[in-house]
């Protein structure tokens, strides 16, 4: 009789030290919750995610990288939040534009909130502390200072805001001429490692098209190629321009379309010539005119109707496409209306202005005034 008492103890010990292993890697990995496993266009994609083990691994404060991969396309979506004490809630309107098909969605978490980094490579030496400027796309407004070392380098808070924010730096005191050039970067941006990964499937389309099923996916932190190839056929084509390239790598979604005027800003120097954006403009565009409103602000219209703005295809307010200079300019896409980004927006027509990066920048003048991507929205749309 003992000795199965002595059995059964080992036994349930056994089990008990399964238990506490077990309980420990769902600690130590991401969970993400989906409101349910298949959707249809005009649905909302519910995301909740959590990090158990946030205070152990030193993750009090992270970011969550969101990437949604198409399985057959191999098309990726990506956005990004503030995990908060180890937790996640997010909302995705899946937009009509989504194809139907099964799809991997992946947590990345990077340690850290959003930050910035820099250099000024121009500036006077008394300059030891910069005055900048920020302002969020709702129009809120924060001044602050920021101290550089000896070789221009800096560091800022970390920071939390949704959509994009300007970003004006200036010498603090004040010159006839703003003659910085600064070089910024944002780490959440960057090429990264993250911490912990974690991917779980779902489907877009009717249930009965799309049921469940084993999948082939393996995350990789490299955007992967759109297509396939095509077998036994030989293309030829001739050599792209600077600008055919810069589009293929910064141009996506409904700024593809063909209906647009097209202005090259980097194998021209038309546009860097130009007194203003707004001027320019004027004087290339049939019925586009420039007003200034009340705040001062330079607002775009065409045959009366306001046109939507874009920079880096972010929408912003009117005014703050004047903080990017005409020589930083890559490229200028003019949609003839409509051109319906939102259900708000787009009936004027659009201006889209990209920016010269990557590859494409050059060295012509100083850099002080940034437009930054910030966290997703809680409630976006996914399209």
């Amino acid at each position: 009789m003992g000795k199965y008492i002595v059995w059964a103890s080992m036994v349930c010990m056994a089990v008990l030290i399964g238990s506490k292993g077990f309980a420990q890697d769902l600690a130590d990995s991401i969970q993400i919750q989906l409101s349910k496993s298949v959707y249809l266009q005009g649905d909302s994609l519910e995301i909740n995610i959590r990090f158990p083990n946030y205070l152990n691994r030193k993750l009090k404060s992270a970011t969550a990288h969101i990437w949604i991969d198409h399985l057959s396309t191999k098309q990726r979506w990506k956005f990004r939040y503030p995990m908060i004490e180890g937790e996640v809630n997010a909302a995705l309107k899946i937009s009509e534009a989504i194809p139907s098909g099964h799809y991997a969605i992946s947590c990345l978490l990077q340690t850290g909130f959003y930050r910035m980094q820099g250099q000024v490579i121009e500036r006077d030496k008394k300059d030891t502390v910069l005055n900048y400027m920020m302002r969020t796309s709702t129009k809120q407004m924060m001044v602050d200072r920021v101290k550089v070392d000896a070789k221009g380098f800096f560091t800022m808070k970390p920071m939390l805001f949704q959509d994009t924010a300007s970003f004006y730096f200036s010498p603090i005191q004040k010159p006839k001429k703003n003659y910085l050039a600064i070089l910024l970067k944002t780490p959440v941006d960057s090429a990264f490692e993250p911490v912990e990964t974690k991917t779980v499937f779902f489907n877009v389309g009717k249930p009965d098209e799309y049921i469940q099923k084993s999948y082939n996916y393996t995350l990789s932190l490299d955007d992967p190629e759109v297509g396939g190839d095509l077998p036994n056929v030989t293309v030829f084509t001739k050599a792209k321009s600077k600008m055919e390239l810069y589009e293929d790598n910064y141009t996506s979604g409904l700024f593809k379309n063909s209906n647009a005027y097209v202005f090259d800003g980097l194998e021209s120097d038309e546009i860097a010539q130009s007194l203003s954006i707004g001027w320019f403009l004027q004087q290339k565009i049939p019925g586009l005119t420039v007003a200034v409103d009340s705040a001062n602000n330079e607002v775009f219209k065409w045959r009366d109707e306001i046109c939507s703005i874009f920079i880096d295809e972010f929408e912003v307010m009117p005014g703050d496409q004047n903080m990017v200079f005409p020589r930083d300019i890559a490229m200028i896409k003019v949609f003839r209306p409509p051109f319906q980004f939102s259900s708000t927006t787009g009936f004027g027509g659009a201006i889209a202005i990209y920016t010269k990066k990557g590859k494409f920048i050059d060295n012509n003048g100083a850099k002080f005034s940034f437009i930054l991507k910030g966290y997703t929205a809680f409630d976006s749309v996914w399209r």
